[in-house]
This record gives C-alpha cells, structure tokens and sequence, in this order.
C-alpha cells in the first residue's frame, strides 16, 4: 500500500515515518508542491523488487520463447506430460 504525504509533514514525523515503512512492509511517496519527489521504502521491499527485476530480465528469453511455441500450438498438456513421466519412471524402475 503506498501512502502520500508532503515533505513539510514528513520532515516532522520522520523517525516514527520510518519505522512505519519499515514494520508496514509500505511506501512512502513524498510531495513538494504536490508533485512526488522521491519514496521511502523499507530495505527489504527494495531487495524483493530487485531481485524481481533480475529475475525477469534474465527470463525473458525463454518467456518470449514459450509464448511463440504456445502460438504455433506446440505445447505438451498436462495428461500427456503425466503419461510421459510414468513410461520413463516404469521404464527406469524395471
């Protein structure tokens, strides 16, 4: 949940802001002259949000890729994948 409040007023309440941020697991966006002009966020959203983007940008090849193979039809469903995994335990098994 992201709260807005003027700097002016943030400035007053910073200690307890930050601890609010902190404990909330929140954002902050702070005003001057009603245009946010920077967010206070607490270190362990902004760990989740990074790693979220390294995750991302390093998935999105083969997200791209599945999508396609997903558009040309070539995809496998779910009883077909069950049916393949056990020949290949029984098969492994015997």
């Amino acid at each position: 949940m992201t709260k807005t409040l003027p700097v002016t007023q943030a400035r007053k309440d910073l200690l307890k802001l930050v601890d609010q941020v902190d404990d909330e697991y929140t954002r902050l966006d702070l005003t001057k002259n009603g245009k946010v002009k920077a967010s206070l966020i607490s270190p362990d959203y902004l760990d989740s949000l990074e790693e979220t983007i390294y995750s991302l940008s390093h998935s999105l090849k083969d997200i791209k890729r599945a999508e396609k193979n997903i558009a040309k039809g070539d995809l496998v469903n779910l009883e077909d994948l069950k049916g393949d995994l056990a020949k290949r335990l029984k098969s492994h098994a015997g």
